[in-house]
């Protein structure tokens, strides 16, 4: 395979083709799903990897990795309307042609005066994607405006991939899944020139300027290709996870550097005098004990702790959510929160999470389910897909897993890629499916993806 530029792409099209042990029981079955629109590959988009966020005034905005008017990806806005349903626009379609990006796969964010930030895989003047602001317009019906903040390559990295976060100064932080440097390994190839980055994107008399704070090498034990977006705890110091990488060396995660599999880690970030930050490899997966190779953001609780998904490993080899406590003088202590089993749960979560208020994590899994065969060419009734909430006890030390959607891969969608799902105030979870949807081939164009569609933005209400 492969693991140049388009690595994140080629993954998440694979995926669409393809704390205490002891927990409580789940549920099933506890929410209904209305599809809000159902993409055709027309000017709307198509394959909407990345997952939904809202504004100040209850709009959603994502992004499509590819259609748009020039066929390389758009952002689009719902906005609620007097039915109770949402209006469907794009309000940006990206064009490679004309030295703007391509193939965003990660959701948005907002900064306080409305103006919408993210990033794409691929285009810009590099060819290793773009960071990019939209700014709305300024009457009703009008154009946003697109600014592109930083054109990736070299040394800035190749390859966003994961969402934006800000710290309270206004700067924005995120990561790129290659380039930077480091050394050649089979995952770290001459085609993106290094192992990923985490950035910084600093605005200064109106101009923004990037700065790479941090290199992966995969020497020794820093990691690789990290994937998700990344989290500030309270000190001010960044969290993050590499897909691959560190010290774990088990051949549970497959034939890398000589036959040894590195795990995945995640990191920490700590900023020093100067401007610089010093990053420490806090955790390595190992084995199935542990879970390993984490595709995902971390999410981080009042008390400190930090939350994520790792795509494999767990009693069943399904993946796992995980939870890590930091213990002081650069440890954590992970726990196990839930594992995924294939069945009527989820399976390999390349999939975020979100925490609310009262501590329960929502998110969602591409695979699992057990209701369909459709997902998989009609041989193992695997399922499309399952949106599931985690709820802790009153210790946090168990959680009950409740599976809030089953996607049956039809006109409900299938196939669930979100970087993180999005929950409102009354626990209605929001989020987009990367297939499914409309079956008419000679319409949508996206008749390559099992079981078909071109995906859609949905609603799971509780």
């Amino acid at each position: 395979m492969n693991y140049g530029k388009c690595w994140t792409a080629m993954s998440k099209s694979f995926a669409v083709a393809t704390v205490a042990m002891g927990l409580a029981a789940g549920s099933l079955w506890a929410a209904q799903e209305t599809v809000l629109h159902t993409f055709v590959n027309g000017s709307d988009g198509s394959l909407p990897f990345g997952g939904l966020t809202f504004d100040a005034n209850g709009n959603l905005y994502g992004t499509a990795d590819l259609g748009g008017e020039f066929g390389d990806g758009a952002v689009y806005e719902l906005t609620p309307d007097a039915s109770g349903g949402f209006t469907f626009q794009t309000i940006h379609s990206f064009s490679q042609a004309k030295d703007d990006g391509g193939n965003p796969q990660s959701g948005v964010v907002f900064d306080t005066e409305g103006n919408l930030y993210g990033t794409t895989t691929q285009g810009g003047t590099g060819g290793c994607g773009i960071a990019y602001e939209l700014s709305p317009p300024a009457t009703k019906g009008g154009a946003w405006t697109e600014t592109i903040l930083h054109n990736f390559g070299g040394v800035s990295g190749c390859g966003p991939s994961g969402y934006l976060i800000f710290d309270q100064e206004g700067n924005l932080y995120g990561t790129t899944f290659g380039g930077g440097g480091g050394v050649n390994t089979p995952l770290c190839t001459n085609a993106t020139g290094g192992c990923g980055t985490v950035y910084k994107l600093s605005k200064v008399n109106g101009k923004w300027t990037e700065t790479t704070i941090h290199h992966f090498t995969g020497e020794n034990l820093d990691g690789q290709e990290p994937s998700g977006g990344l989290v500030f705890d309270q000190a001010g110091n960044l969290w993050g996870a590499t897909y691959v990488g560190g010290n774990g060396h088990s051949v549970t995660c497959g034939d890398q550097d000589g036959g040894v599999g590195d795990c995945g880690t995640v990191f920490e970030l700590t900023p020093e005098a100067g401007g610089t930050w010093k990053e420490t490899t806090l955790f390595s997966f190992s084995d199935d004990n542990t879970g390993f190779n984490p595709f995902t953001n971390l999410v981080i609780d009042k008390e400190g702790h930090l939350y994520g998904t790792a795509v494999n490993g767990g009693n069943d080899l399904g993946g796992l959510v995980f939870k890590l406590t930091p213990e002081g003088s650069g440890k954590v202590t992970e726990s196990i929160v839930h594992q995924f089993d294939g069945g009527t749960d989820g399976l390999n979560p390349f999939n975020g999470l979100i925490m609310d208020a009262a501590g329960n994590l929502y998110g969602a899994v591409q695979n699992g389910g057990g209701t369909t065969t459709v997902c998989v060419g009609g041989f193992v009734p695997i399922g499309c897909g399952v949106v599931y909430k985690l709820t802790p006890n009153s210790s946090s030390t168990t959680w009950t897993e409740t599976i809030l959607y089953d996607f049956l891969g039809s006109s409900d969608g299938a196939i669930p890629l979100d970087d993180r799902v999005a929950v409102d105030a009354n626990g209605n979870v929001f989020g987009t499916a990367s297939a499914g949807g409309d079956f008419n081939f000679n319409k949508t164009g996206c008749a390559g993806n099992l079981p078909g569609g071109c995906g859609v933005v949905f609603e799971v209400q509780q």
